[in-house]
């Protein structure tokens, strides 16, 4: 048998989930990372995943970066402690994040709570922004609504007639306010009058009045963040966002329809987050972005959410941002109106300062329908 049959026989190496390795990625020298449970890495992380091929790949994550690579056995070698050390105690000249590579491969623990706080951040920020950008489009047609509704009115109001008797004394007026090609002065002191009341009305600032000041933007993040940063240590928060986040995929996902089968657990969570109650039931709301979603949910149509006419999720969903409404609007009168903690009353119950404004405005004009068309009624208590 020659020495090419007999190397062909020998067994690949195998690895499992956490071990030590070195390994070569073309363009870089060898590098130590970790094996790492294919089915635990980030969407984009798993699309990259070779398939198709005879040859088993593994997931490898690098340190200390954190980036990924898909390798077969033949590119990973199994790295021991005495190598990390020699490594480690060479006298030459080290490329620093090798170095920073090699003395995390001795110790991984600390570094591995590290990137998995850090990539629960990053997935909370990508929901979040999701939920966000659902938010800022439905903003966007409410302003486009509200636009033309008050070109409208505006149309209306300069198409309107003068009166006779109005166009009469404006004439007469006119007349007696002009002598020799001058202007008297109660004239100009009307003019300046209307100009005063034109701008109160319908300008940037009142005459005479002083422009608000601008909020503090930055004391109002640094206090969001000390709020967010208490939250994520309190255990019933982080249920909250969960369940958020499970509904959010389910429902509003961009990966299409849910499947029909999924919906008896969706009804469960319904239920869960139903008979819910805390005596920080608004923080959570607020923390988690639940009354967001729901409010999305209910604006669904029928054929986007499937088996409705059996577990009514819309409807219940639009029942759960009201319950939550009636919530904040009771702290308020105990607190004597002020606003509820991070000024987000209306956000916690799941509606916008914009939605709520909207809204009342569409209750004024009588305008009803179903829950994708009258939305933004969930957003007035």
């Amino acid at each position: 048998m020659s020495k090419k049959a007999t190397k062909n026989q020998e067994p690949e190496a195998t690895y499992t989930e956490r071990d030590i390795v070195l390994a070569k990625v073309r363009g870089f020298p060898p590098w130590p990372g970790m094996v790492v449970n294919p089915d635990s890495v980030p969407p984009s992380v798993s699309k990259e995943r070779p398939t198709g091929k005879k040859a088993t790949f593994y997931c490898v994550r690098f340190f200390p970066a954190g980036d990924f690579a898909w390798l077969v056995a033949k590119d990973i070698s199994k790295l021991k402690e005495h190598e990390i050390q020699a490594y480690i105690s060479e006298p030459h000249k080290k490329n620093a994040d090798l170095l920073a590579g090699y003395r995390i491969a001795l110790e991984p623990e600390k570094w591995e709570k590290e990137r998995e706080n850090a990539d629960l951040i990053a997935a909370e920020q990508e929901d979040n922004a999701s939920v966000d950008q659902l938010d800022s489009e439905q903003d966007e047609d409410e302003k486009k609504l509200s636009k033309a509704k008050k070109r409208k009115r505006d149309s209306d109001a300069a198409a309107k007639p003068k009166s006779k008797a109005k166009a009469k004394t404006d004439k007469k007026t006119s007349v007696k306010g002009r002598k020799n090609g001058t202007k008297s002065k109660e004239m100009v002191e009307s003019e300046d009058d209307g100009d005063q009341d034109a701008e109160g009305e319908g300008g940037d600032v009142a005459s005479g009045a002083k422009a608000a000041p601008p909020p503090s933007k930055k004391l109002r993040r640094d206090k969001d963040e000390d709020v967010d940063v208490k939250m994520e240590s309190d255990p019933e928060a982080r249920k909250v966002r969960e369940w958020r986040h499970k509904l959010q995929k389910a429902l509003l996902g961009s990966k299409g329809l849910p499947s029909p089968d999924e919906m008896p657990g969706l009804d469960q969570l319904f239920t869960t987050v139903e008979k819910y109650d805390h005596p920080n039931l608004i923080d959570y709301l607020s923390f988690s972005k639940i009354g967001k979603v729901m409010r999305h949910i209910a604006a669904l149509s029928a054929e986007k959410v499937p088996r409705d006419e059996e577990f009514h999720f819309r409807t219940r969903a639009k029942a759960l941002v009201e319950k939550w409404h009636t919530i904040v609007d009771a702290r308020k009168a105990n607190e004597g109106g002020e606003a509820a903690p991070n000024g987000t009353s209306a956000e916690a119950a799941g509606a916008s300062p914009t939605q709520n404004a909207t809204s009342t405005a569409a209750a004024a004009e009588g305008e009803n329908g179903d829950a994708a068309g009258d939305i933004s009624m969930l957003s007035a208590v």
